[in-house]
């Protein structure tokens, strides 16, 4: 469910100690420097110490282009684990990237400034894989509610920087930054010009937890088995092992292993039969048993959760509470191989949509693309996936409406 199943799953400073003037009066970027990206555009970026309505210490990076007038700007929204300013990921065992740079050097092509900050008691460090630092007393202060106020402080920051069009301001989340984003445009009207969601987290996380734990689940088991496309593995299609996962990874273990109804078929239903911890899961959703779950969280996903994370999640309303009360541009992003927010949340999404009459909602879904709409493949490769293209694509579409 989390943003860093985009890059540490298959490898994707320290804190400010004076406090900074209170927003109402701006706050003086650390530093700055210029670069010159891809195809010889001039940027700028600026270090922002700002502080949230509470009075912790936050941080962020803003690059814009140095060409001459106002710029729109892309902010990208924190997600569940908290990020810092960069993001950076190990590529090798020698290597590492900033997943941020992506966004760093291709927007700056099209104009668009990009502005991202780090998490309640997140800081840069220097050890793999998440190159991360938590102060954990201020990062527990990370409540939805208080990550959608530091959403709006991080807005109001940016736009009274030199270089940025206070009109054109959009937000983009994936995964919880979804949720976040949407709510936070609601409490902001008239402040921002659009939303780009991706990876989105369309129900209540009780619910979505529920898909992890089942659909989610079983998407691995599909992607190796599932030729005819049908929702089930057939012994022929099992025993036929396309892409050699049987053989590589189960041994070939026979297909009676797996069919525990004997009917000669293995469906998602026989995967709970199959895993006591998904069983085991599935009870503690139901339960509501917090600890286990965010033990989950902790060793299974290889994330921090903040404190409570789980029981706030599970009390929250769901993002078409937020949504449905917009009326700015919104650019949706699903891949359907999305092992922690299932595909048809979206679909129902763009029917409400429809039926909403909510014109200015863009739905755009993509085969075989993960979470991160396997975003992993341009830092390894060097190939931008068709769910980013279509990203740019958006945000060109959209800030060159003045």
């Amino acid at each position: 469910m989390f943003m860093c199943r985009i890059l540490h799953r298959r490898a994707v400073p320290a804190i400010f100690i004076l406090l900074m003037f209170s927003l109402k009066f701006g706050a003086p970027p650390a530093c700055a420097h210029d670069a010159a990206q891809e195809g010889g555009v001039k940027t700028k970026t600026i270090e922002i110490p700002f502080t949230s309505y509470d009075h912790y210490e936050m941080f962020g990076k803003l690059t814009i282009p140095t060409s001459g007038g106002s710029h729109p700007v892309v902010i990208y929204v924190q997600t569940a684990e908290g990020m810092t300013v960069d993001m950076k990921r190990q590529k090798s065992r020698s290597e590492t990237f900033n997943y941020f740079d992506l966004y760093r050097e291709k927007l700056p092509e099209m104009n668009v400034a990009f502005f991202s900050y780090e998490g309640r008691g997140i800081r840069m460090g220097d050890k793999p894989p998440r190159y991360e630092t938590i102060d954990w007393d201020i990062y527990n202060t990370s409540t939805l509610e208080n990550k959608v106020r530091d959403v709006m402080s991080a807005v109001q920051i940016v736009k009274k920087q030199p270089g940025i069009d206070a009109s054109r301001i959009f937000l983009m989340g994936a995964s919880e930054g979804t949720l976040l984003a949407a709510e936070a445009a609601l409490r902001s009207r008239g402040q921002l010009r659009g939303l780009i969601l991706y990876g989105v987290l369309t129900s209540n996380m009780r619910d979505n937890f529920r898909y992890i734990v089942t659909g989610g689940a079983f998407l691995p088991w599909i992607k190796f088995f599932d030729t005819d496309k049908d929702g089930k593995i057939s012994k022929q299609e099992f025993e036929a092992d396309p892409h050699k996962y049987r053989e590589k990874v189960l041994k070939n273990a026979p297909f009676e292993a797996l069919d525990k109804d004997l009917d000669g078929f293995f469906t998602v239903e026989e995967l709970g039969l199959l895993s006591s911890r998904l069983r085991d899961l599935r009870d503690a959703v139901e339960t509501k048993n917090y600890e286990m779950l965010n033990e989950w969280a902790r060793t299974s996903a290889a994330v921090s959760t903040p404190k409570d994370w789980f029981k706030d999640h599970f009390a929250h309303q769901p993002i078409w509470t937020f949504l449905s009360k917009l009326n700015i541009a919104i650019g949706f992003f699903q891949g359907d191989d999305d092992a922690m927010v299932p595909i048809e949340g979206v679909r129902k999404l763009e029917e409400q949509a429809k039926k909403a009459g909510k014109s200015k909602m863009e739905f755009h879904y993509f085969n075989n693309l993960d979470h991160g709409l396997d975003i992993i493949e341009y830092f390894v490769k060097g190939s931008l996936p068709a769910g980013h293209k279509a990203i740019f694509e958006f945000i060109k579409k959209q800030t060159a409406k003045k």
